[in-house]
């Protein structure tokens, strides 16, 4: 367990976690239908800053004007400024570890750079800027797993504080809204034309929302500051339901997984409310459905946040943690703007209008594309004794290790394979043929996933594991640089020019870097974690201590897990498969 001593919410609703909370309280919501903006030919539902807003109030910071911050990290330092101060933390101290969740970050700069160097759409470079600002000597952790990665970040900073040198994590959130991210969702007709419904009968998609949010997490329940009342994460989980990229299990295999996960050994009637993802889209809503009536949780309250802010991205497992501890800390279930008419697979108790409530535990659910699912359980007061799992992490063992180059292959035997052309994306099929393959989807893939599942199919033959049997013990964890910037550069390519606009879903898809480690836990059928991050080189030491961590706090036996980086036609994937 971690505790939350700071925290903050900037969002087109307000500069901190309780203007933020004043206005959900009042009914407030910050979405709004907007026409011509951001260089879209269609209209669109969206919650947005205003103009210039963001610009006014990071002027007011102290900061090195020779830096040319972007709009995603101005919203990000002033999220991190506020919360850092309410904690009353040092953030240069080398203690303090920043963790950055976001899902595109600054992938608005592939239309236009503006002026910016070529690396600034790496993730990775956001990142360090941000902790830099702060005068922070580690090098950050981003996490970026789809929808579920503001989730997964707090994780990941549990794991940092309980297993390595740290005192205090900064666990940051954020993702802004551009012609890119709102015109793939179109593509997928995904959105609503209207206020999102969430749970409804009636529900016809979702909006996005733009936002940042920050909580400072201490290791020790001592560091919580004197007068504050003690916010604890009591448990998180991440299990992948191995079902499709884009879509979630129809019976919340990997949902109900994690749900059962973090409540273990905790009394659900201590419960509050659960704070679902609730997108209002037909098939997540009714796959949480499935999943809290899986866990005999359909008679606790169960609350979205979407109808205030929209989907928030990278944002949203950190915005909606803190509101959501709001609640409790206000002995009130908010209730889910947009139902008027709950109707989901199975009935469950959505609030539709406020209720008080002297409860004192609450539970997240998030899924994402890429198959992800995380829950995480928190608590105001006495933390649940159940809650405290940690044990050391040890040394994991590796039982197979391959390795493709642009040129070049190196199964776990040793043997080398050479490839006879010079283009890496006929290479890749060069290798499927060597193998011999019969998985026709690798042809649908983007090069990111094919590399990955080549390499993949090596080290799980080496083991006698490239079946389709199920291993709800095995889970993936892979870092790269690049995110899925390759992808990103051929998805922009289709929305640049106004006379020749055709966003392509089935290019859009694959415009995360998490579904790489998605498509793996499908064709293998790994129900575990499946775990993304993003780091400047491959680290190979603090690779092998993410995998340890992962071993420590969960289940897992074994672990696919490497650094599987695609971009600018090069190839680098590193993949082993570890023991616990």
């Amino acid at each position: 367990m971690i505790f939350n001593i700071g925290d903050n919410i900037v969002s087109p609703l307000g500069w901190t976690t309780a203007e933020n909370w004043s206005a959900v309280a009042a009914g407030h919501s910050g979405l709004r239908p907007y026409s011509h903006r951001l260089g879209l030919p269609e209209p669109f539902f969206s919650s947005l800053f205003d103009q210039g807003k963001i610009d006014e109030k990071f002027l007011k910071l102290p900061y090195n004007q020779e830096e040319n911050y972007t709009k995603v990290e101005k919203m990000a330092i002033l999220s991190a400024t506020d919360a850092l101060a309410n904690a009353g933390v040092n953030p240069a101290d080398p203690q303090v570890i920043f963790v950055f969740s976001t899902t595109k970050g600054n992938v608005e700069l592939l239309e236009d750079l503006r002026g910016y160097e070529p690396e600034r759409p790496y993730l990775w470079r956001s990142a360090q800027l941000i902790a830099r600002y702060f005068g922070n000597p580690n090098e950050p952790v981003v996490v970026s797993n789809a929808c579920i990665s503001g989730c997964a970040a707090q994780v990941a900073a549990a794991r940092l504080l309980h297993y390595h040198d740290y005192r205090y994590a900064v666990v940051i959130g954020a993702d802004v809204l551009s012609k890119f991210i709102i015109s793939g969702f179109q593509s997928f007709k995904a959105l609503s034309p209207e206020q999102c419904r969430p749970f409804d009968v009636d529900r016809t998609g979702l909006n996005l929302g733009e936002a940042a949010a920050t909580i400072v997490y201490a290791r020790h329940r001592a560091d919580i500051p004197a007068g504050k009342p003690c916010l604890c994460l009591a448990a998180g989980a991440i299990c992948n339901d191995a079902n499709h990229i884009s879509g979630p299990s129809r019976t919340a295999e990997g949902l109900f997984a994690a749900v059962l996960q973090v409540l273990d050994g905790f009394d659900v009637t201590d419960l509050a409310f659960v704070n679902a993802h609730g997108t209002a889209t037909r098939y997540n809503d009714d796959m949480e459905s499935v999943a809290m009536e899986r866990a005999n949780l359909t008679d606790i309250p169960v609350n979205s946040l979407k109808g205030y802010f929209g989907h928030t991205l990278g944002a949203a497992g950190v915005l909606e943690v803190i509101l959501s501890t709001q609640e409790l800390l206000h002995h009130r279930v908010l209730r889910t703007v947009g139902c008027e008419n709950p109707g989901t697979a199975a009935a469950v108790r959505v609030a539709q209008q406020p209720m008080e409530t002297s409860k004192t535990a609450f539970l997240k659910m998030i899924s994402g594309f890429g198959g992800g699912n995380a829950a995480l359980l928190v608590t105001v007061g006495e933390p649940p004794a159940a809650a405290e799992k940690a044990e050391a992490a040890g040394e994991p063992r590796i039982l197979a290790e391959a390795n493709i180059s642009d040129t070049a292959a190196i199964l776990p035997d040793g043997t080398r394979l050479s490839s006879t052309s010079s283009d890496t994306k006929q290479w890749l099929s060069e290798l499927y043929n060597h193998l011999g393959m019969a998985y026709p989807k690798f042809f649908k893939m983007d090069c990111l996933s094919k590399a990955g599942i080549l390499a993949a199919e090596m080290v799980m033959r080496a083991v006698g594991q490239a079946n389709e049997d199920l291993k709800s013990d095995w889970g993936v964890v892979c870092f790269n640089s690049a995110a899925s910037l390759d992808d990103d550069r051929t998805y922009q390519a289709t929305i640049q020019d106004p006379e020749n606009y055709f966003p392509s879903p089935s290019v859009f898809v694959y415009t995360l870097a998490n579904i790489v480690a998605g498509e793996m836990a499908i064709k293998y059928k790994l129900r575990g974690e499946t775990s993304f991050y993003i780091s400047e080189h491959f680290d190979k030491e603090k690779f092998k201590k993410a995998v340890a961590d992962v071993f420590a706090q969960t289940n897992a036996k074994h672990l696919l897990a490497g650094w599987v980086d695609y971009d600018n036609g090069h190839c680098d994937v590193q993949i082993f498969i570890f023991e616990k």
